[in-house]
């Protein structure tokens, strides 16, 4: 959820505050104040939570999406259904002369638009879902939990990945595992600084999800380590794909924001072939032991000027 996209909904922002003022000036001008003995609690409460939930809904989108038709559609249709049900919730509370009539109709009306406006709006988020879908389908494998993201690399964590990998297991599923780790990762990251290690880290992972199959998950296993899982593949060619990761990113100029410079960067690789049998802790310490003896080069740093 990110806080700062609610002052990108400006317009957004000052319909909800009509629709939420609206119905509260309707009643103090129309109504006249009931006395507490007339209170029904059971409405008071049951409409009030409809009321309250429906405003949690339009402030988490607000909040948690970018501007757009989607989030357009959810905010509209969610401020029209709030108008008619805090008007009912506000009838509990002020009593109507007969010439005010017309207000049950201004109550009803707002929520059936809103509904429509928000079947709509699911129509369009089913779009958007199958895109997205069809962009994440090489960062998780069959299932997602959005909870497990590394929020640097956008890919999924370590426990994502063991998750995944005991699944193929209990299918009876043999798989590749190639583990990758950046060389000397840690005197990049303080020459460059945190900041700019970090979208070293979000590039990498992009330039090795390019190299696998769409069936293949990657993941971050820890600091500058990837690990990838290749479902129905031989060691032969987890290896090919191994070597194609490494020509890629050794031949991939990494240009720094406050450095004219570029930065060539490489990558060892070690793979290994899992299957239904094997445990895979015992098969995680090995294909790591093979990463950590093998030496890795020093990164190459071009001046641009």
């Amino acid at each position: 959820m990110n806080v700062s996209l609610i002052f990108r909904h400006r317009g957004l922002l000052a319909f909800f505050f009509i629709c939420l003022m609206i119905p509260i000036w309707l009643s103090l001008y129309l109504g006249e104040p009931k006395v507490e003995s007339d209170y029904k609690w059971t409405d008071i409460i049951g409409e009030g939570s409809v009321t309250l939930l429906t405003t949690f809904w339009l402030v988490a989108a607000l909040v948690s999406r970018p501007p757009g038709k989607v989030t357009r559609l959810l905010v509209l249709g969610l401020a029209c259904f709030m108008f008619s049900s805090l008007l009912d919730v506000l009838d509990e509370f002020f009593a109507y002369h007969p010439s005010a009539n017309w207000l049950s109709v201004v109550e009803s009306f707002p929520a059936a638009v809103g509904m429509i406006i928000m079947t709509a709006a699911l129509y369009y988020w089913h779009l958007e879902q199958v895109a997205l879908n069809k962009q994440l389908q090489r960062r998780e494998l069959q299932y997602r939990a959005v909870e497990k993201i590394d929020i640097i690399t956008q890919l999924y964590r370590a426990d994502y990945w063991r998750e995944r990998v005991l699944d193929l297991q209990q299918q009876k599923q043999t798989a590749a595992i190639i583990a990758l780790d950046i060389n000397n990762f840690t005197q990049l990251n303080t020459q460059l600084g945190n900041r700019e290690g970090d979208r070293f880290l979000h590039e990498i992972a992009h330039l090795i999800l390019m190299n696998l199959r769409p069936s293949d998950l990657v993941c971050r296993y820890a600091g500058d380590r990837f690990i990838a899982l290749l479902p129905d593949a031989d060691n032969a060619f987890a290896e090919d794909i191994a070597q194609q990761v490494e020509r890629s990113i050794e031949h991939v100029a990494f240009r720094c924001n406050e450095h004219n410079m570029a930065i060539f960067q490489s990558i060892r690789t070690a793979s290994l072939i899992l299957t239904p049998t094997d445990d895979l802790q015992v098969q995680l310490k090995k294909i790591n032991t093979q990463l950590d003896q093998k030496s890795g080069s020093m990164h190459q740093v071009v001046d641009a000027a």
